[in-house]
């Protein structure tokens, strides 16, 4: 049950948890590198690399000298420390007793008279539900730039601005000038992809990426290019590129094509396009999670290894747990009892291998 009080019933974690979980959420296209949970109640989340191992040539040595080392148990330490998200609206006195758009019925709707109470429950799960989708949001924009630019900074009104750094490769970030960008005379779109998977295939920590995830600038211009088009014809060898050439669905994130990679592998990359916003809320404007320039390598979520951690809740009544999020219900003392609805959470999205990832500019910005 929840506490008592003289006029009304406050929720408590277990049926506010309950609610929420009916909530259908906003896709979360960026989170699906991230399959792995940490919840640390430490400040601090650490991890350690350890070198590759099996690339070392056994040395020459006289049969008489002493042996050479090959082995390596040296580790490279990685900190991190968790941003920290707290939402929270006030529902005050006169809220329940108005009539509320969205809560109460409208003209088009069987009229049903809501009685305080019962307006003042619709109320508090349409709170949940927005800062549920807030956090969401959240979660998203931190896996999009982690996996975007190898680095996060988090910033805020009451929050001093970090730099929290992946150590992503430099090279993993390409940046093509005027003459060398998709659409220009004697640009190979193919070339440039080969490029690309031979540099995360070869990194330290990579992969061969599997999805490509562009903004629909880009593939404006894939689609019309010659090349291509080329590939495309199953009667030459090499045609093993498969894409929508017609309409494509409005939706924000959608896939439009396939590549076959040869020698024999029996992979494949997934082309896809974002095209998907945020409103920012320190500009109050309109963002992407991707350019319409830039095009986002990704090889898959085991090799990125992405992580989604939380860290301590500085609260009581979560008992200091780390907990994705804690939803808290409660109001003030006194003559006039104000009630208000807060959610925390403390996340971090961490690309423990980041140079699995490579993000390309290829048109003008």
């Amino acid at each position: 049950m929840g506490t008592q009080t003289q006029h009304l019933e406050l929720w408590d974690t277990s049926r506010f948890l309950g609610v929420f979980r009916d909530i259908k959420p906003d896709p979360l296209y960026w989170t699906q590198w991230f399959p792995y949970e940490l919840r640390s109640n430490d400040e601090w989340i650490d991890f350690e690399k350890m070198p590759v191992q099996g690339r070392k040539l056994a040395p020459f040595v006289m049969p008489l000298a002493r042996g050479e080392s090959v082995y390596e148990d040296t580790g490279t330490g990685f900190r991190f420390k968790p941003a920290y998200i707290k939402l929270e609206d006030q529902i005050d006195p006169l809220m329940p007793l108005r009539r509320r758009v969205g809560i109460d019925a409208n003209m088009s709707q069987m009229p049903v008279q809501l009685t305080p109470m019962q307006r003042l429950t619709l109320i508090r799960a349409a709170i949940a539900e927005s800062h549920v989708r807030a956090i969401n949001r959240r979660w998203n924009w931190m896996a999009a730039t982690a996996l975007r630019d190898g680095k996060v900074t988090i910033s805020g009104e009451n929050y001093p601005t970090t730099l929290v750094d992946f150590k992503r490769a430099a090279n993993h970030t390409i940046t093509l000038g005027a003459g060398s960008r998709f659409g220009e005379s004697g640009v190979s779109i193919v070339d440039f992809i080969q490029l690309v998977i031979d540099r995360m295939a070869n990194a330290d920590f990579g992969g061969v990426p599997v999805r490509v995830t562009m903004g629909g600038g880009v593939w404006a211009i894939m689609r019309k290019d010659e090349e291509f088009k080329t590939h495309m014809d199953i009667n030459i060898k090499g045609g093993n590129i498969v894409y929508e050439r017609g309409l494509v669905t409005g939706d924000p994130v959608f896939k439009v094509g396939e590549m076959t990679i040869g020698g024999g592998s029996g992979q494949s990359i997934e082309l896809w396009v974002d095209n998907s916003t945020f409103i920012d809320p320190s500009t109050g404007a309109s963002a992407r999670y991707i350019g319409n320039h830039q095009m986002l390598f990704t090889s898959t979520a085991e090799a990125v290894s992405g992580t989604r951690a939380f860290g301590r809740i500085i609260d009581k009544k979560a008992g200091y747990e780390a907990l994705p999020i804690f939803p808290k219900n409660w109001e003030t003392t006194g003559d006039v009892e104000v009630e208000y609805i807060t959610h925390k959470s403390a996340p971090l999205f961490v690309p423990i291998n980041p140079n699995a990832t490579l993000l390309a500019n290829v048109i003008a910005p």
